[in-house]
């Protein structure tokens, strides 16, 4: 019995033995199949130390935030890695415009979107304070702010940021604030400012009353590379508008409406400026434009006739002198009654000089009654209703003459085209409807009589011009 005790007690003993190795070799198991936590990043707010920045997020925006700044522009201001890890530079154009992608340890990885540059290398080892790029608008974006994004293993997750989740976000700005303690251990290495590099290629004239699409292009001086999503103000002589570069570093605005004084050299200045910032230096650009502008002259008559001893000799009567305009004027003299010159009378000369803007153009217009000269040794000329038009702009000069004449008492007939000329004998003639081209415009003189001895008539003289026009 006693031997038999035994056995069934070292029976037991080896059952409850083996019980005890089977149960830890589970719990071991066990525990090797269960997956390891994953350690979170502290992530840091991505700005600079003490800064307060505004967040905010949108239907169908997904897990991710906006972020601008709570005071102040946001647009070039430093953005900092939020954790140590590596950072891949990508460009999406349609979309998160130039990014930044941190790959930190245990598979975490934060996005920083819509940057106007980067400051780091593709690659690059970052800790946190590290500046890797400036707040822009690049992509599919309304305004300069910085789209931010945490992910696990490719999935987004609540955003955390200086030890506080975020969650549930906002919809609108200035509901919420974060300050950052980001590089506070140790102010952040500042980027180097690059230099830059703005030249004006916009229009090279313009014209008072028309509109002025002005450009500039902004860009950095060491090896040309646009510089995006930069204030850019353009000003023309006093007046001025601002722009935002593109990601080709254009920067475009318009003046409305051009109003500027017309000079002796005809010429407006130009400035565009880029003020700098924490990544660019400061630069600027100037140029001269030309402003366009109008002329015309206009008057009733004039005449040098030998006559005996003492020759004839009218100025131009009446006459609206040169003028010279930028902006929209009417000089219009006193018209003259009668003109009475023993050989030569006439009734009723007037003349004006119309200018316009937008674009640029001017109308000349002189006109008589009617007038008479007797001439020895030719027949009596004699006209009537009198007017010679002169118009001209930047696309065209066009001019007319309208009047009735007779020589000798006989109706002639006039053609309707320029510079008829009419053979009086005696080395004298009429030109009709006398048109003469210029660089910039057009004289037109109703009637036109020469003859010997220097006899040299105008009735009627309409000139205009339109210059700047390229």
């Amino acid at each position: 019995m006693t031997t038999k005790r035994s056995g069934t007690l070292l029976t037991g003993l080896l059952t409850t033995l083996a019980l005890a190795l089977t149960a830890t070799a589970t719990a071991t198991a066990s525990a090797a199949d269960e997956p390891a936590t994953l350690a979170k990043p502290a992530f840091l707010a991505p700005f600079e130390c003490d800064a307060v920045w505004t967040y905010s997020t949108y239907p169908d925006h997904g897990n991710v935030l906006d972020f601008v700044k709570a005071e102040g522009p946001s647009a070039g201001a430093p953005v900092l890695a939020s954790a140590a890890g590596t950072a891949t530079r990508h460009n999406q154009p349609e979309g998160g415009g130039q990014y930044i992608r941190i790959t930190h340890a245990d598979g975490w990885t934060t996005e920083y979107m819509h940057l106007a540059t980067y400051e780091v290398p593709n690659g690059a080892q970052v800790t946190p304070g590290t500046v890797i790029g400036t707040v822009g608008s690049t992509g599919n974006t309304t305004g300069p702010h910085l789209h931010y994004e945490q992910e696990l293993n490719g999935v987004h997750q609540d955003i955390e940021l200086e030890g506080k989740v975020l969650t549930p976000y906002p919809s609108e700005y200035n509901e919420k604030f974060i300050t950052s303690t980001n590089g506070c251990d140790g102010d952040p290495e500042p980027p180097v400012q690059k230099d830059t590099a703005l030249a004006y290629d916009g229009p090279t004239t313009v014209s008072n009353g028309s509109p002025a699409p002005l450009s500039a292009k902004l860009t950095e001086k060491a090896g040309g590379a646009a510089v995006p999503d930069r204030e850019v103000p353009l000003a023309l002589g006093e007046q001025s508008c601002k722009a935002r570069t593109t990601t080709e570093g254009k920067a475009t605005c318009t003046i409305d409406k051009v109003a500027q004084p017309l000079t002796a050299t005809a010429t407006v200045p130009v400035k565009a400026t880029f003020a700098g910032d924490t990544a660019f230096k400061p630069s600027e650009a100037t140029a001269e434009v030309k402003l366009q502008y109008a002329t015309g002259r206009a008057y009733g008559l004039s005449a040098r006739v030998p006559v005996l001893v003492l020759p004839i000799v009218i100025a131009p009567t009446p006459d609206t002198g040169e003028v010279r305009a930028a902006d929209a004027k009417s000089v219009a003299p006193a018209c003259a009654q009668n003109v009475n010159a023993v050989v030569l009378t006439a009734d009723a000369l007037c003349a004006d000089v119309t200018t316009t803007v937008g674009p640029s153009g001017s109308t000349a217009k002189s006109t008589l009654a009617k007038a008479s000269l007797g001439l020895p040794g030719l027949p009596v000329i004699e006209v009537s209703g009198v007017t010679a038009t002169s118009t001209s702009t930047c696309a065209a000069s066009t001019g007319t003459t309208a009047l009735k004449l007779t020589i000798a008492g006989t109706p002639v007939t006039i053609p309707d085209t320029p510079n008829h000329t009419i053979d009086l004998g005696a080395g004298a003639r009429i030109v009709v409807n006398e048109q003469t081209t210029t660089p910039t415009g057009l004289t037109v003189n109703a009637l036109h009589i020469t003859g010997l001895g220097g006899t040299d008539v105008v009735l009627a003289s309409s000139t205009s011009g339109a210059h700047n026009c390229t």
